[in-house]
């Protein structure tokens, strides 16, 4: 569930609880990995894919299972599949499941952050306008500019 403007009428831990987002991190380099765990814990509950076809796998799981990603952090070079392209099957499942309804009309499309090293325009425009992702952040990643950039775009407080 994404963070609201609107108050909650439950309080403590389990107001906290309905809070917190559903976040998955796709990188193949467990350090960065591990450094985009530690920026985000406390912030929603975490998963891990190591590249593009496991990221891809677990998002329609997650769609499938009606308890979607509010937050998808993607390296663009992963072996298997790269991230480019799991940004554009990601995007192609919501349609998907929206259009069969099973997707809930209030549940906004996941906020999919590429993390890349990768600072070419060919690479930047690719992901947003074929892959229509919602951010950019260049490696190594400076933990301030993504919190930012979250907190600018409404996903935590």
């Amino acid at each position: 569930m994404r963070y609201s403007a609107k108050p909650s009428k439950k309080n403590g831990p389990e107001r906290l609880r309905e809070e917190k987002m559903k976040i998955l991190i796709v990188e193949d380099q467990l350090s960065i990995q591990e450094k985009l765990r530690f920026v985000l814990e406390g912030h929603g509950s975490i998963d891990t894919a190591l590249n593009g076809r496991e990221a891809v796998e677990a998002f329609c799981r997650a769609l499938a299972n009606r308890s979607p990603y509010d937050l998808v952090l993607m390296d663009i070079q992963m072996p298997e599949m790269d991230g480019q392209t799991a940004l554009k099957e990601m995007r192609k499942a919501e349609v998907t499941m929206s259009k069969a309804n099973l997707l809930s009309w209030d549940k906004k499309l996941a906020f999919i952050v590429m993390v890349t090293s990768l600072e070419d325009p060919g690479n930047c425009m690719e992901a947003y306008f074929k892959g229509r992702c919602n951010g950019y952040i260049t490696k190594p990643v400076d933990s301030r500019e993504l919190l930012d950039k979250l907190r600018d775009n409404g996903l935590i407080p």
